[in-house]
C-alpha cells in the first residue's frame, strides 16, 4: 500500500468540509476587491450550501438575484436553502419564479416537488416530479422522489415501478 497522497486522494489530511472552508475563504478574499462579481458570489453560495450554511448561501444568492432577477439557477439554489431551513412556502416561491423564467428547468420542478411533499401536498408534488421526468427521462432522482410521494398516498405499485426505474438508471 502506497501512502503517496498524490496517487490516493483518500489519504489527504483535509476533509471535504476543510476544502469548502478554504474555498469560502478564498472566494471571500476575492470578493473584497470585486463585491459584485456574480460568478464569485455564486461559487461561494454553492460552497455555503454544500457546507450547510444556508443563511450565508441565501445572502449570496439574494445578492445575485438583486443584480439579475432572471437568474433561475440562483433562485433554485436559494429555494433549496429555504427548504433546508424549513421554509417550504418561501422555497416554493423561488422555485415558481425559476420555472417561470425557464419552463424546462427540471431541477426546479423536482425541488418544488420536494417542497410540496414537505407540505404533504403529494398530488402537486407528483405532478412536478412527472414534469421533471418529462423534461429528462433519465433523471433518476425525480423518479425516486415521485416514488416516495406515490408511496405516501398509498399507490405502492406505481411507487415500486418508479423505484425499479431508478435501479435501471443507476445500474444496480
Amino acid at each position: 500500500m502506497s501512502l503517496n497522497w498524490k496517487n490516493d486522494p483518500d489519504l489527504s489530511s483535509k476533509s471535504d468540509m476543510d476544502y469548502l472552508q478554504d474555498l469560502i475563504e478564498s472566494l471571500t478574499s476575492l470578493l473584497h476587491s470585486t463585491p459584485h462579481d456574480k460568478v464569485l458570489l455564486f461559487r461561494r453560495g454553492n460552497a455555503y450550501l454544500d457546507k450547510g450554511k444556508y443563511e450565508e448561501a441565501i445572502s449570496d444568492y439574494s445578492a445575485i438575484i438583486a443584480m439579475d432577477p432572471s437568474d433561475s439557477v440562483s433562485l433554485n439554489n436559494r429555494g433549496i436553502c429555504l427548504r433546508c431551513l424549513s421554509y417550504p412556502d418561501n422555497a416554493i416561491r423561488d422555485f415558481d419564479k425559476a420555472i417561470e423564467l425557464n419552463n424546462e428547468y427540471r431541477d426546479a420542478y423536482n425541488n418544488r416537488g420536494m417542497a410540496l411533499s414537505d407540505k404533504k401536498d403529494y398530488a402537486n408534488a407528483i405532478d412536478d416530479f412527472t414534469q421533471a421526468i418529462e423534461i429528462d427521462s433519465e433523471y433518476w432522482y425525480a423518479y425516486n422522489n415521485r416514488g416516495l410521494a406515490l408511496w405516501a398516498i398509498g399507490e405502492k405499485d406505481s411507487a415500486v415501478g418508479d423505484y425499479n426505474k431508478v435501479r435501471s438508471l443507476i445500474g444496480s
